[in-house]
């Protein structure tokens, strides 16, 4: 594991996914938990989380509030769900952060500027960040989180990245991203990023 995350020469910023390389995710979990309320066919519903259409991609923009996406999320799946139930199983998918791999990023930051570029949405990243509060919080590891939903942008969207590289002062040759989606290393390496495909947790 250590060789993927070695760098060499002077990078100055380093760019970490969230989920799948820092904190695992578990869609089955998501899945069963919406079964249990009545989806049947809830892996359209779930994997379309990554595609650049509907609500979800909507709600992974921050272009759709919590209390809109789950409105609208009850009607396209016709269940009858308290908000709760549905916020419990949309959060199921989520793990805790990997200990050894926030090791590795403490190392990091002694000495470069470490941040986080995630496609994630407002339940996900308030659990998230719940969960590594026990951790000592995103900023013991961190010097900034970039959210798709804040920032009206999502991976592998050329801008995203673009954006990231603006907001910190660095140019895409003095950056290391890593990934565990080929699309998105792919459109990281596109602009002069040192990309690298990471096994998803």
């Amino acid at each position: 594991m250590g060789d993927i995350f070695s760098i060499e020469g002077e990078k100055r910023l380093v760019i970490f996914d969230l989920g799948g390389v820092i904190m695992p995710i578990r869609m089955e979990l998501t899945a069963e938990a919406f079964r249990k309320l009545g989806v049947v066919d809830i892996k359209a519903h779930v994997t379309s989380s990554h595609a650049h259409d509907g609500i979800f991609h909507e709600y992974q923009e921050g272009t759709l509030s919590t209390s809109d996406f789950v409105e609208l999320f009850k009607r396209q799946t016709a269940i009858e769900a308290s908000d709760d139930e549905i916020h419990l199983a949309w959060n199921a998918m989520l793990y805790p952060p990997n200990s050894a791999r926030l090791s590795i990023i403490e190392e990091m930051r002694k000495k470069h500027r470490v941040v986080i570029l995630s496609n994630t949405n407002e339940m996900h990243i308030a659990e998230a960040r719940r969960m590594m509060a026990v951790y000592g919080g995103f900023e013991r590891y961190f010097d900034n989180v970039y959210c798709s939903n804040e920032i009206h942008m999502s991976k592998p969207d050329r801008d995203i990245f673009e954006y990231v590289l603006r907001e910190e002062g660095v140019g895409a040759a003095d950056s290391v991203f890593f990934d565990d989606s080929p699309l998105n290393v792919e459109a990281a390496k596109a602009i002069g990023i040192d990309a690298r495909l990471v096994e998803a947790l």
